[in-house]
């Protein structure tokens, strides 16, 4: 039994560092050695005599696996060098085009994307310019302030130019992007992703609307409007999203909850009433009230933290009612909870001082 162990356990490291015909053309090699085998010697000894016998063949069969194996490895880390290498010539090669054109548009960022989400960084100063209705840019098309990246004008994917109706919402912007070191992190430039989104598509009407009826879509499994079974966690929704739902009926028409798993009756008119509201907002106010929808999972919380009504905390605490307590009962998840907390936080935090800064008098910024 000791020999039968000991050869099944050899087999097994001799599959797992070689390839199964050599194996098996070592292995027949070592048993043919043991059968002819005339001696009277213990298992363990013949085992030794089986070994030694396969031990010519073995050192080959795993030098030319690591050779292989080296190969490999040395063909990758070429590939990934002449990506790099690719990228950093396509960044060049945005910079000498809008060194051409006097634009920056922001599409050269998605163009040269690595894998982990950042792309080359292809401008050095951060400024802003004041264009249209004779500012200091007066051939430009729009009005407001812009952001030039190494003098050219920052664009949007569409090549759109970035205007912004006041200079605080331009300075928090190009701070935006002046706070990008080597490479360039799109998921660190929150305001910069809803503005190109309300530039470039908002002002559509078919994008316009397929926003809309998809928030309308949802709102009868907004969170606010949906109970747990559990009492506890039911008492604290109560408590929570109760003011948000008497607020919602004086604002839009009767608003039903239910903890039923089909969701509450939804009145036809408040959804009218909602989508006539929605369709008043300006491209900004929409993208800054599906941003919001989308964070908190509620088109109330949304439009009622839009309004200025509630606070980003209290807007935080109104989506995770259920969360907080399934972690004060659990405990906190490391990695899992903490992530989605501070997450939850800049998806609200930003469409709230994207609309802020909008509203901010010029002379209230340095």
């Amino acid at each position: 039994m000791k020999m039968d162990a000991r050869h099944t356990a050899t087999t097994k490291i001799f599959i797992r560092m070689s390839s199964r015909r050599r194996v098996v053309r070592s292995l027949a090699s070592a048993l043919r050695a043991v059968g002819r085998s005339t001696s009277s010697a213990s298992s363990a000894a013949s085992w030794a005599s089986a070994a030694s016998v396969a031990t010519p063949v073995t050192p080959g069969v795993f030098a030319r696996d690591f050779a292989s194996s080296s190969a490999r490895g040395r063909a990758d880390d070429d590939a990934r060098d002449a990506y790099s290498a690719s990228l950093e010539a396509r960044a060049a090669a945005a910079r000498l085009q809008g060194s051409k054109k006097g634009e920056a548009s922001s599409e050269r960022v998605a163009a040269t994307m690595r894998a982990d989400g950042t792309a080359p960084k292809f401008y050095e100063k951060v400024g802003l310019v004041r264009h249209g209705r004779g500012g200091a840019d007066a051939s430009s098309s729009t009005a407001g302030w812009g952001i030039v990246l190494d003098d050219r004008r920052l664009r949007t994917p569409k090549r759109n130019e970035y205007s912004f109706a006041t200079r605080a919402l331009a300075v928090a912007i190009g701070m935006e992007w002046e706070a990008q070191t080597d490479r360039v992190a799109p998921y660190t430039m929150p305001l910069t992703g809803l503005s190109a989104t309300a530039i470039d598509h908002m002002g559509d009407a078919e994008t316009r609307k397929l926003h809309i009826e998809t928030l309308l879509k949802h709102f009868t499994t907004d969170v606010t409007r949906v109970r747990s079974c559990d009492e506890a966690i039911a008492a604290r929704q109560a408590e929570t999203h109760d003011p948000i739902i008497k607020w919602a009926t004086k604002e839009f028409g009767p608003v039903d909850v239910s903890d039923s798993i089909f969701g509450p009756p939804t009145n036809e008119k408040t959804v009218e009433v909602l989508r006539k509201r929605l369709h008043a907002m300006c491209p900004w106010e929409l993208t800054c009230a599906f941003a919001l929808s989308a964070a908190t999972k509620s088109l109330l919380i949304g439009l009622k933290t839009l309004r200025g009504e509630l606070t980003v905390d209290q807007a935080i605490a109104a989506a995770r009612v259920e969360e907080e307590a399934q972690i004060e009962e659990w405990g906190l998840v490391e990695g899992g909870h903490d992530l989605d907390q501070l997450d939850i936080r800049v998806r609200v935090g930003a469409p709230v001082m994207l609309m802020k800064l909008r509203a901010c008098k010029d002379e209230d910024v340095a």
